[in-house]
């Protein structure tokens, strides 16, 4: 008997169908020789502070128990939402009848840190093999099983992961607790390896947007008439289009007097427009953001993840989470197979011819996973967001196989008293790929005109324009900076710098999210700016390294290159304690600075954070006559059991900051409590959260009579909280 071990249950069930494993057990699948369970993400974690020593870290931070770096070991835990589940895999890992273990989940680093931590908690003893596949199809998952890999082969991905887990969980703990106690001002200040840098990275816009200064320039514009019609062309001097004065631009039209003028020069050529690089997933994510506003990456990287799992059916597109625009050269026969099924029936069928070109295949452009395709698996009755992204995906693939579009260009001179105006035209001959995507393109038509003929002057006249400031991020425009450390670098160049970047394709969507949550950032239609609280932030905190993007960006570098076994997890971590050891204590040390802070109220209903002018403003615009709950003086009541971020009271109830994320909260009008006429409050909320239960006096049973009770709050088998009460004797 085999044992397979996946991600997520949906890939459990997509293997076990392919596997004749069709018996179903409380937590995995059995049958023909196959045992397939499944994690659900990350089963084990990683020691709260608190979990090291009860007496000394539990309640309020404190100063002097900074910084904090275990001393003998980091520890992991099982948290008791998880235990059921841990447990079913603990028990299949001793069975008797169990040869040896398949790791199935995703093939990176997060994926294997998951594997890794479950074998490690559970004490397994038997031998663990690897099976690497790029998409859950039968055929990926036949020839996978042919070739698994030895687990040995995974311990630099397996070291990559865990020393990504350690450092995050090491900066995060020491720099957001201490830099809350120095120059919070009553405000969590969430403090994070990616985080910082993507922040600055706005604030930098954000103060070169505030900070620039138009500059008025010119052009000389002139109107002629030929035979066939009437034309416009931009006088050029030097290779120069721009004046910088009125005077200089007057000058030049002052010169000339001529009525007539004469086309020197006239160049017709033709050029090639191939369809775009597929689509790696930051690509993906600011295709998609970019063109519908419900859309947000995080949500781009769910729907694909979705599609990826397949629901238990196999998968509809490969491994998403990758920053490689190319596909393996290995990839050539099954790229080819999937092009032949997704053609079938479309318009232009006859034009959409397999080729390998290095446009679409070159392995030494892929860094760990070739880019995002479909499978030859089509899918039926997507949901209205999955369609929008799998025939994005489809539809760029497959317009990797059409001709080029294919225009004519035209460009005329024209003297008039020995000064040349430019003119240029352009239209599209042939549509190639862009019958993909039924795109009309708007042609830019001249007159027919020769070689030496003689135009009329219409007019010539200046042209007054502005220089314009940057743009300001947007969720397509940073994700790019992020992957490129801020560099203007082209998509195809992005293999030169491998493992560069701010996070990674898997975690940049989620940052976006998270620098919004505690309010850093905000979002206004598309575009992203800095709040008064991040501009603080960044002005204030002295350890100037965590928002450097090139300090981040080495940083991932050295996790990529433990990853290939370039470097070791030992110096990495090494260099990481110093570097928090030294800086913690710089801030301890650092001059008393406030950071002038707004407070922020959660919107049960939008899910959002909103700072209380926003919520004062919205109250007095809506001219409501009802009257509202006094908001909540947003201090602390406690760490959310699940993130470890802090829960605040709001006007609704008690939430998590990172609620989106975790889902923790509980309702003041939570209907469970009220069948026993009672209702969450304050004290019971910091008791839950700081003895994970609360004593509760005098509830009402059904038969009417008083009890008095301890309350549990935890989550339920459907990933729901739920209330867990037991009669105090």
């Amino acid at each position: 008997m085999k044992l397979i071990l996946a991600e997520k249950p949906s890939v459990a069930k997509t293997i076990a169908s392919f596997l004749g494993a069709k018996t179903r057990h409380n937590g995995y699948f059995e049958g023909n020789g196959y045992i397939v369970t499944y994690a659900v993400g990350h089963l084990v974690s990683l020691y709260d502070m608190k979990d090291y020593d009860k007496d000394k870290y539990s309640g309020s931070w404190k100063m002097d128990n900074f910084p904090f770096i275990p001393q003998n070991r980091f520890k992991f835990k099982v948290e008791d939402s998880k235990k059921e589940q841990f447990n079913v895999i603990k028990t299949l890992l001793n069975r008797n009848d169990i040869e040896y273990i398949i790791n199935a989940t995703d093939n990176d680093r997060e994926g294997e840190l998951i594997s890794f931590l479950i074998f490690l908690m559970a004490k397994n003893k038997k031998p663990v093999k690897r099976i690497l596949v790029n998409e859950w199809t039968p055929q990926d998952i036949t020839k996978g099983l042919q070739n698994l890999k030895d687990d040995e082969e995974m311990r630099n991905l397996q070291a990559a992961g865990y020393t990504r887990l350690i450092t995050d969980w090491l900066i995060g703990i020491n720099f957001t607790s201490i830099a809350t106690l120095k120059y919070g001002n009553g405000k969590l200040l969430n403090i994070g390896r990616v985080i910082l840098p993507t922040v600055k990275l706005v604030y930098d816009r954000d103060m070169e947007i505030r900070n620039f200064i138009p500059k008025t320039y010119f052009e000389i514009e002139g109107s002629f008439r030929c035979k066939n019609g009437e034309y416009k062309g931009k006088l050029v001097k030097n290779k120069n289009s721009k004046f910088n004065t009125p005077e200089e631009a007057k000058a030049i039209i002052d010169s000339i007097t001529s009525e007539e003028g004469i086309i020197t020069d006239k160049k017709v050529t033709t050029s090639k427009e191939f369809a775009p690089k597929l689509f790696s997933l930051t690509s993906l994510q600011g295709f998609i953001t970019s063109k519908y506003s419900h859309f947000t990456s995080d949500k781009v990287l769910s729907v694909c993840q979705s599609l990826y799992e397949g629901k238990g059916k196999g998968g509809y597109i490969t491994y998403p989470r990758t920053d490689s625009i190319y596909l393996e050269e290995s990839l050539v026969d099954k790229t080819a197979q999937t092009l032949d099924k997704l053609k079938k029936g479309l318009p232009y069928e006859n034009k959409i011819k397999f080729t390998k070109t290095k446009r679409v295949f070159d392995s030494s452009k892929v860094d760990s996973h070739s880019a995002i395709t479909p499978t030859y698996i089509i899918p039926t009755n997507l949901a209205p967001d999955e369609a929008i992204v799998y025939n994005a995906i489809k539809d760029r693939f497959i317009a990797n196989f059409m001709p080029p579009a294919e225009y004519e260009n035209t460009e005329i001179k024209t003297d008039v008293d020995k000064n040349i105006f430019l003119t240029k035209g352009k239209v599209l001959k042939v549509k190639g790929y862009l019958e993909v995507y039924n795109k009309e393109e708007k042609d830019d038509l001249l007159p027919m005109m020769d070689k030496n003929e003689t135009v009329d002057v219409i007019e010539v006249k200046p042209i007054s324009k502005q220089t314009t400031p940057p743009k300001p991020y947007t969720e397509d425009t940073l994700l790019k900076a992020m992957k490129n450390c801020g560099k203007n670098v082209s998509e195809e160049d992005t293999a030169v710098l491998s493992g560069y970047s701010i996070g990674t394709s898997a975690t940049r969507a989620d940052v976006l999210k998270k620098i919004g949550q505690v309010g850093y950032v905000t979002k206004k239609g598309k575009s992203y700016f800095i709040t008064d609280l991040g501009k603080n932030l960044v002005e204030i905190f002295p350890v100037k390294e965590l928002f450097d993007v090139d300090y981040t960006g080495k940083l991932e570098k050295s996790l990529s290159d433990i990853q290939k076994g370039q470097f070791t997890r030992k110096e990495y971590l090494n260099n990481i304690m110093n570097f928090i050891w030294n800086s913690v204590n710089q801030i301890k040390y650092d001059k008393p600075k406030k950071i002038s802070t707004e407070n922020f109220t959660y919107n049960a209903k939008t899910k959002k954070f909103v700072s209380d002018k926003a919520h004062v403003a919205s109250k007095k615009s809506a001219k409501s006559t009802t009257k509202t709950t006094k908001s909540s003086d947003n201090t602390s009541l406690g760490k959310c059991p699940v993130c470890g971020n802090d829960v605040m009271e709001s006007e609704k109830g008690f939430f998590c900051t990172n609620y989106n994320s975790c889902k923790y909260g509980i309702f003041k009008d939570d209907k469970y409590l009220q069948l026993f006429k009672k209702k969450p409050t304050k004290t019971m909320v910091k008791s839950l959260l700081k003895k994970g239960e609360a004593k509760v006096k005098s509830m009402t049973g059904k038969d009417g009579n008083k009890f008095d009770a301890i309350l549990k709050y935890e989550k339920n088998n459907n990933g729901y909280y739920g209330w867990l009460i037991k009669k105090d004797q």
